[in-house]
């Protein structure tokens, strides 16, 4: 793990980054950002100012591959101008789920932001066997990003999430 920290001239913390490695054959060949956080009091465009130090540090040092990682959830315009597919009830189901989580985690605001640094974009996919196995891949990622919550909790807060986004 590498972490960029922004200091001001008193020693005060005012933003961070923090990458994880990306290897192949056992080589490093790259650096994927894990979060980024800043101060409520800090500069606005801090976070610019930090993912760019870190390129350019990357690309002196012959990395071979920066990524921004993904912002789950959000979804970029078609650039064939077609008309999208119908939506499926797993679709829609996921489109809900991005709608109630966007207050709390703001994928949108998350992939406007990254493409500031105008990245090549690449679809990320989850591959299961069969729909029935989405509710068990669901609690996964719940306990990833909320390893004490009791699914009694898990389901108040989808619930709160929900009647706010309405």
């Amino acid at each position: 793990m590498w972490r960029l920290l922004a200091v001001d001239a008193s020693g005060d913390l005012q933003a961070i980054t923090s990458w994880l490695p990306n290897w192949r054959d056992g080589m490093l060949v790259g650096w994927t950002l894990d979060f980024m956080r800043r101060g409520d009091e800090a500069m606005a465009e801090i976070m610019v100012y930090l993912i760019a130090t870190a390129a350019l540090r990357m690309r002196d040092e012959g990395v071979e591959s920066m990524s921004l990682s993904g912002a789950p959830f959000a979804r970029r315009a078609s650039s064939t101008g077609n008309s999208p597919p119908a939506a499926s009830l797993v679709s829609r189901l996921l489109a809900w789920l991005a709608d109630v989580l966007e207050p709390v985690y703001g994928f949108r605001s998350l992939f406007a932001f990254k493409m500031k640094f105008h990245p090549e974009l690449d679809s990320i996919h989850m591959a299961y066997a069969d729909v029935a196995s989405l509710p068990t891949a669901g609690r996964a990622i719940t306990r990833a990003y909320l390893p004490a919550a009791s699914p009694r909790q898990t389901l108040a807060l989808m619930r709160m999430l929900s009647e706010r986004s309405r």
